[in-house]
């Protein structure tokens, strides 16, 4: 059975939500939602992920 995922592309080349959402890391933003971090959430878990500073982690940490 393939796995679910939780993004899909927009139909311009981007994906919509972080494809880290389907494995979270523990200090995802979406994990944490307190006043600050949800516009961290919105901005980066839904739109920018390629901005976010968790994803770029999440980007070094897999190419080991």
């Amino acid at each position: 059975m393939e796995s679910l995922t939780t993004w899909t592309p927009d139909g311009h080349g981007r994906e919509e939500a972080c494809p880290v959402l389907d494995n979270l890391e523990p200090d995802c933003y979406c994990l944490n939602l307190t006043s600050l971090n949800i516009p961290k959430a919105v901005q980066f878990c839904l739109r920018d992920f390629r901005q976010c500073p968790i994803y770029k982690r999440y980007l070094e940490m897999s190419e080991f």
